[in-house]
């Protein structure tokens, strides 16, 4: 089974192809970065079809489509949503779920031991964060607070992500941070594709994953003449 994966939720776009049969083996991934979600937009689409070219594959070769849907930002997962549906619709593609969180700890876990856990991090702006535990067995729950507010029993052995990156002397006291420009910090689509259960879903489950309410339905409701 071949698979294409993107996930827009953090300031890197990050696209694989891979290949799902006893082992999963990414054939070719590729990463853009962009000054805000929103200018994925444009940006997706031509590099969805750059990592296809990469393995000499058209989109009709493709078995499913595994898109990314938080928690993260809003726009960017909107964008990736409807990517994933439009792509999907035109090449009678199957779509699946997938999560930033799990894609993030992926490479970290796969370097690690058993019995060893990793804190996924991920900036979520307003000084807070979006974090999970993961280990051998199922994720702990997702929150959205401050760093210095993760509980203690959050701690790992490796934290990683670009909110243990940003805040890094807000989170130290939960495990090891390793160095700013290191691979681990980042969300990847192959991690997403390792992580996933790659199940097939209607296009209408395609749901950004909330934690926290997004940045406009906020300023809605700080605007006074929003309920007039």
């Amino acid at each position: 089974m071949l698979v294409l994966a993107f996930d827009t939720s953090t300031t890197i776009a990050t696209i694989a192809v891979a290949r799902v049969e006893e082992r999963r083996e990414a054939l070719a991934e590729i990463s853009v970065s962009g000054t805000g979600s929103g200018s994925f937009s444009e940006a997706l689409l031509p590099a969805v079809h750059s990592a296809l070219g990469l393995c000499g594959i058209g989109l009709g070769e493709i078995d499913l489509i595994l898109v990314g849907l938080g928690p993260g930002t809003f726009t960017g997962i909107r964008i990736s949503a409807a990517t994933a549906r439009s792509l999907a619709f035109g090449g009678g593609i199957d779509l699946a779920r997938g999560d930033t969180l799990s894609a993030l700890a992926a490479p970290a876990l796969s370097a690690l031991g058993n019995g060893e856990n990793v804190l996924s991090v991920v900036d979520a702006r307003r000084g807070e964060v979006f974090a999970q535990r993961h280990g051998n067995g199922e994720p702990g729950d997702i929150l959205c607070a401050a760093p210095e507010s993760l509980p203690d029993s959050m701690f790992a052995t490796l934290v990683v992500g670009d909110g243990a990156a940003h805040y890094r002397d807000r989170l130290g006291h939960l495990g090891r941070i390793p160095p700013d420009g290191s691979p681990l910090h980042r969300v990847t689509a192959a991690g997403m594709v390792s992580a996933s259960e790659l199940t097939a879903v209607s296009p209408d489950e395609l749901t950004p994953l909330y934690v926290r309410q997004p940045d406009a339905e906020t300023r809605r409701e700080r605007n006074p003449w929003s309920k007039r």
